[in-house]
């Protein structure tokens, strides 16, 4: 178990005013059998009225609308969670996580690969194979497969973009986190074993990292294929999904024709202390 306080700063900027901006946020800790929110905090400049939801997988959705002219908007997030990575409840798969998806589809490519890594690790080269295996022998497949996405990739940023598919990515062998996520996806669905897409924050980095869920027949356990590593209690979850389109930290509509650019700060791993004192400075705004 680890304690973990985070600060997700995001600020957007506009080549010239905008108005009638609507926009929905997914930068809130998602409560799950190994995650438990102490406290989260949302905060926005311009400030306007929010409201939080739900949405269909599961996660907390935050929207807004900000009618006057700005050229700037921002927003900020802090908080505590607990992870406890070893938590063993169980919880269920639902069978779209086996199903291809707008950034997920499977390719001949892609279907001989996972084969031919699954069977060199247990023989497993068929998309009903992992039915039969134990939740073990499923996570030992799963991080062959993440070792394969791994080393088949290099990354460069830069190359690719929200709505490269996993199979441009593949192909290409080069990408971010997002791309190496979407690969592993698509190789584990192609074995039968459900997977999921994942954003959050990580201990040590300052952006907004990608990863993968597998389930083992039993629960739904993490693997982050850019850092080769079963997920553990460093990392910090804001939401997951079929693919990124369900899952985006931000995304909005204006009125207007500016360009816009965007900037990511996180700090994960800060004590309680200084968590507080980041959230009076953003009350303050």
């Amino acid at each position: 178990m680890r304690i973990l306080s985070y600060v997700f700063e995001t600020s957007l900027a506009f080549s010239e005013p905008v108005s009638q901006h609507s926009f929905v946020l997914r930068c809130l800790p998602k409560p799950t059998n190994t995650q438990k929110v102490i406290d989260s905090q949302l905060y926005t400049d311009p400030r306007v009225a929010l409201s939080e939801q739900i949405d269909g997988f599961g996660n907390r959705v935050v929207m807004g609308y900000c009618p006057q002219e700005h050229v700037s908007f921002d927003f900020y997030t802090t908080g505590v969670v607990m992870v406890e990575t070893q938590n063993t409840d169980t919880t269920p798969a639902h069978p779209m996580y086996l199903q291809p998806s707008e950034l997920t589809h499977l390719t001949a490519e892609l279907v001989a690969w996972a084969q031919s890594v699954g069977a060199a690790a247990l023989g497993v080269a068929s998309s009903d194979a992992a039915a039969t295996l134990a939740p073990e022998a499923i996570m030992e497949v799963a991080q062959t497969l993440c070792l394969s996405v791994h080393e088949h990739f290099a990354y460069v940023p830069g190359t690719t973009s929200v709505a490269t598919t996993a199979a441009d990515a593949f192909a290409a062998a080069r990408g971010v986190c997002q791309d190496y996520a979407h690969v592993l996806i698509v190789l584990c669905r192609a074995l039968g074993i459900p997977a999921r897409y994942v954003t959050g924050l990580m201990v040590g980095d300052c952006a907004t990292p990608a990863w993968v869920e597998v389930h083992d027949g039993l629960r739904w356990r993490g693997l982050d294929p850019t850092n080769n590593c079963v997920v553990g209690e460093d990392h910090l979850m804001f939401s997951t999904g079929r693919d990124f389109n369900d899952c985006p930290i931000e995304r909005g509509v204006f009125r207007g024709n500016a360009l816009q650019t965007q900037t990511v700060k996180a700090s994960v791993g800060l004590d309680a202390g200084a968590v507080n004192a980041v959230t009076a400075r953003l009350k303050m705004r």
